[in-house]
């Protein structure tokens, strides 16, 4: 979707444009029902869990062990409750694998810090949208203080769409 005032190619279903600010709210929305839905639709709507956090000092192994007991593919650092990074089965690959004395290390040395996040009625295509220009699989959503309160993963909003687009076919 292009600003009227600077030209800027903005995702669709933005609020404002990335790079003059300018209101784009009652600009035309996509034809398909899956566009509109994914537009529409906060991340809350998303059936996300509650997420793991675990403190910066943690030992790497230790945050590996939690990763594989609790099934799941990240975790949340946080520091004094607010999100201080993220650690990701793609860290334990590209950092920790290739130095063996890092799972000795406190996790906070080996995290992905300031990690984007997201906010609880951001939209469904801007999460999308912060995904893929990045190459993330998980977006903590933090409320008004940092504090997070849930976690995106790709395959939340892929199930999301999978069930969308069978109603759609079913019609």
């Amino acid at each position: 979707m292009n600003c009227p005032d600077c030209g800027h190619e903005n995702i669709p279903g933005a609020d404002s444009c990335e790079k003059c600010g300018q209101s784009l709210t009652g600009m035309q929305i996509p034809g398909s029902e899956i566009e509109q839905s994914i537009i529409a639709h906060p991340v809350s709507v998303l059936a996300t869990k509650a997420p793991f956090s675990i403190d910066q000092q943690v030992i790497v192994r230790d945050a590996i062990q939690t990763m594989v007991d609790r099934k799941v593919g990240c975790l949340l650092i946080t520091e004094d409750d607010v999100l201080s990074g993220i650690f990701t089965e793609r860290d334990v690959l590209n950092r920790i694998t290739p130095d063996p004395a890092a799972m000795e290390q406190p996790v906070g040395n080996h995290m992905s810090r300031t990690p984007a996040r997201l906010k609880a009625d951001d939209s469904i295509a801007y999460a999308l949208h912060t995904m893929s220009i990045n190459g993330y699989r998980h977006l903590p959503v933090v409320d008004a203080e940092d504090k997070p309160v849930s976690i995106v993963s790709s395959r939340d909003i892929l199930r999301l769409l999978a069930v969308r687009f069978a109603d759609i076919r079913s019609d």
